[in-house]
């Protein structure tokens, strides 16, 4: 029965080592508590991107705000992660030490190409070793202005202290096709990997934008995993000085299980951890009722996000040495 933990934090912004630094304070908390498996929110390195303004501006106002996202998407480009790399090795180090698996929200650059983004989650088993990386198959927003798609290599799960884990980010986890995906990969936990942004009036009131817990508790009814949520979190009227957020951000982290009720949650507008334990038995007592992924599927009827290409990767299938170099993604068709 794995012990789980989400963890709601604020980036640190431009700042990996900070960011680091961070990451290993609040696992070693987790830890300290018995989570074997820690998830962390999305881009939580270097943090979460600022809109980008009008390029053709015809104000003082506007050829100031051109000039400023000149200079914060230098900066982003370069506190962005080569993976594997140097900062997988660090991710390495922290579970190692406190022997427990993680999931982390990152930035990633292409190793040759400038200027070429992914959003990425990263997994690190808890022996401290690197068990792979999926990007991110649907930007929202802005966001398609900084990175560019993942492809069909990133439908897949991965193998984390013997149990079958996926991680989908943002508005990935409303996409009913990248949740089939991930029940037909045999996930146990999936893991949500979010922002949490909301209007500066929501905010001044207390109040949020986003329903995490309400797609939490869908797909795991969907899919019948447990469903781990972990959100970025800041002041309710943050400044954004030089890097930071210039929006608020709320939270929103849950651990959800496969009956869709709500073990354990972090508070909205606070930093800190939850800590569930996760007994899996939940899966199969749950199909009993409804069987997701068996005879239900009705894949006779409704076709498999896979089609009837190349079969979908395993967690347990092993990984070639060549696959974890970063390449570019080949876009879902």
């Amino acid at each position: 029965m794995p012990r789980i933990a989400t963890v709601q934090l604020e980036p640190s912004y431009m700042d990996p080592d900070a960011g680091l630094e961070r990451i290993r304070h609040f696992t070693a908390q987790a830890a300290a508590d018995g989570a074997e498996l820690v998830v962390f929110p999305e881009l939580l390195v270097p943090g979460y991107p600022r809109y980008v303004p009008d390029p053709f501006p015809h104000t003082e106002e506007g050829q100031r705000l051109w000039s400023d996202i000149q200079r914060y998407q230098r900066a982003y480009l370069e506190h962005s992660q080569l993976i594997p790399g140097p900062f997988t090795d660090s991710l390495g180090a922290i579970a190692r030490d406190h022997d427990t698996a993680l999931v982390v929200g990152v930035s990633e650059r292409h190793p040759t190409r400038r200027a070429v983004l992914w959003n990425t989650a990263v997994a690190i088993d808890r022996d401290g070793g690197y068990r792979g990386k999926r990007r991110k198959l649907v930007s929202v927003m802005h966001e398609r202005l900084w990175f560019n798609r993942g492809g069909r290599e990133d439908l897949r799960t991965f193998e984390l202290g013997g149990w079958n884990v996926g991680a989908a980010i943002c508005f990935e986890n409303l996409h009913p096709q990248i949740r089939r995906a991930f029940g037909e990969l045999g996930e146990e936990i999936h893991c949500a990997l979010w922002t949490g942004p909301a209007p500066r009036a929501t905010a001044a009131s207390g109040g949020t934008l986003e329903q995490h817990r309400e797609m939490g508790i869908t797909h795991a009814l969907d899919t019948g995993a447990f469903v781990i949520t972990s959100s970025q979190v800041t002041d309710r009227e943050p400044d954004g000085g030089e890097y930071g957020s210039n929006w608020a951000h709320s939270g929103g982290s849950y651990i959800i299980d496969p009956q869709g009720n709500v073990l354990a949650s972090v508070p909205d507008w606070e930093e800190g951890i939850a800590i569930a334990d996760c007994d899996l038995s939940k899966i199969d007592v749950g199909r009993l009722i409804w069987n997701q992924f068996g005879d239900d599927l009705r894949s006779d009827l409704f076709p498999s996000p896979f089609g009837g290409g190349e079969a979908p990767r395993s967690a347990t299938e092993p990984v070639a040495e060549e696959e974890l170099e970063p390449v570019e993604a080949e876009p879902l068709v």
